[in-house]
C-alpha cells in the first residue's frame, strides 16, 4: 500500500512538473528573445496547442486506468484536467493581450468575424463547468450519474479545440491531423466501452 502511495504521489509530481514547466521556459524565452520574430503569436500558439494536448492527455487516462488498472491514472486526472484549462484560459488571454492589446471593440469585430475563434471559444466555455465541478463536493452534490454527463462534454469541448486548430492552420495540417486522430481513437475507445459495458 505504501509503494502504491508513493507511486501516485510520483506521478502527480511528474505531472506537475511536466506541465508547469513549459510555462517557465515560455518566461525565460520571452525575456531572453528566444520566440522569433513575432514572440506575442508564438505564445498564443504555444498555450494553445499544449493546453489542447493537455486536454487529450486528460482524456487519454480514463482508457489508461481501464486498461492498466492502475488507481493513479485516475487520481491525477483532475489534476491534469485543471492544468488543461489553466494553460487554454492562458491561451485566450495571450491572444486578447498580446495581440489585440485588450481592444475589445477589435475582439469583439474577431470574435463575431473570424469562425475559429468563435470555435475555440465554445470549446472553452465549455471547459468551466467542468472545472467548477471537478471537486469530490461537486461530484457528490450532483451525484455520480449527472456529474459523469456533465464531464463528457469534455468531448465536445476538445473536438472544438481541433476545429478552432484546423480552420487557423494554413499549410501543413500533420500536427491538426494527429490531434485529431488521437481524439478520435480516444472516442472511440469511450465508445467500445460504453458498448461493452452495456452489454
Amino acid at each position: 500500500m505504501d509503494h502504491q502511495k508513493a507511486a501516485i504521489h510520483g506521478f502527480r509530481v511528474l505531472v506537475l512538473v511536466a506541465c508547469a514547466t513549459p510555462a517557465l521556459w515560455l518566461v525565460w524565452a520571452w525575456f531572453n528573445a528566444e520566440l522569433g520574430a513575432n514572440p506575442a503569436e508564438a505564445v498564443v500558439h504555444f498555450t494553445g496547442r499544449f493546453g489542447l494536448a493537455l486536454l487529450l492527455a486528460t482524456i487519454a487516462l480514463g482508457p489508461a486506468f481501464r486498461l492498466s488498472g492502475w488507481v493513479g491514472f485516475m487520481v491525477a486526472r483532475r489534476q491534469l484536467g485543471l492544468w488543461a484549462f489553466v494553460w487554454l484560459v492562458a491561451h485566450a488571454l495571450a491572444w486578447m493581450g498580446l495581440d489585440q492589446y485588450w481592444d475589445w471593440p477589435w475582439i469583439w469585430q474577431d470574435l463575431w468575424g473570424l469562425e475559429y475563434i468563435r470555435y475555440g471559444l465554445a470549446g472553452l466555455v465549455l471547459l468551466v463547468p467542468l472545472a467548477l465541478t471537478s471537486f469530490r463536493a461537486t461530484q457528490l452534490a450532483l451525484g455520480r450519474t449527472r456529474w459523469q454527463w456533465l464531464h463528457r462534454l469534455v468531448y465536445l469541448s476538445a473536438a472544438l479545440g481541433v476545429v478552432h486548430f484546423w480552420i487557423l492552420t494554413r499549410a501543413d495540417y500533420r500536427d491538426v491531423v494527429i490531434y485529431g486522430a488521437v481524439l478520435a481513437a480516444l472516442a472511440a475507445f469511450r465508445l467500445g466501452c460504453a458498448v461493452v459495458d452495456r452489454r
